[in-house]
């Protein structure tokens, strides 16, 4: 048996919240995790939207069902599964996301928020194919595990760096929080009263 590949065209979900105008002061991209999908996942940042702030949330390409027989559809950017083509396909479509935009006819600070599976996501997707971005989090989850050496976290050397996660998280101990420590030398860490979970809170006193 040989195993083959071509590429197709696939349609692709994303959800905003504010309005783009010369107004805006900071431009957010916030990529889900694991079985969540953008739309209730950017309910999580509704507090941000204060007039000054244009928030974009990409869904990732793959969606499922969450349990078998059950109508609740979620999505994820991955799987181990044929894993460097997914890759591929999600740093593609999330650089035609940014592109679209023309960002560059902004004074805005461009914000780029990966949230758990999302941080490697984000992690792949900008050491891969730089933007421009101001400001960088790492929100309760770890980059992708290639990334995961001082080499290569040294290449976020553009950004203000951060990464946020709760004190109470479910996923996330103290031997996580050290590893983490150790390997992203150029983050600033930030924790809060809380489990796996967005907190608006902490994102709105971000500099």
């Amino acid at each position: 048996m040989q195993s083959h590949h071509i590429s197709v065209t696939k349609t692709a979900r994303y959800h905003t919240l504010g309005m783009l105008n010369e107004h805006t002061e900071e431009i957010w991209f916030v990529i889900h995790g694991w079985a969540q999908l953008a739309a209730e996942y950017l309910n999580s940042f509704s507090s941000l939207d204060n007039g000054k702030r244009f928030i974009i949330a990409p869904e990732a390409l793959n969606r499922f069902y969450l349990k078998i027989g059950r109508p609740d559809v979620v999505a994820t950017w991955m799987t181990r599964e044929d894993r460097e083509n997914e890759i591929a396909d999600y740093v593609a479509y999330l650089n035609i996301l940014y592109d679209s935009f023309s960002l560059n006819k902004y004074k805005a600070k461009i914000v780029m928020l990966g949230f758990s599976q999302g941080v490697a996501t984000v992690s792949r997707w900008m050491y891969r194919n730089p933007r421009k971005v101001d400001t960088l989090i790492f929100y309760a989850g770890e980059p992708g595990n290639e990334l995961q050496n001082h080499q290569s976290i040294a290449s976020f050397s553009q950004t203000k760096n951060y990464f946020i996660y709760g004190a109470g998280d479910q996923f996330i101990n103290e031997l996580n929080i050290q590893k983490y420590r150790d390997m992203l030398f150029n983050f600033e860490f930030i924790s809060f009263e809380g489990k796996h979970e967005i907190n608006a809170g902490v994102l709105s006193e971000i500099k």
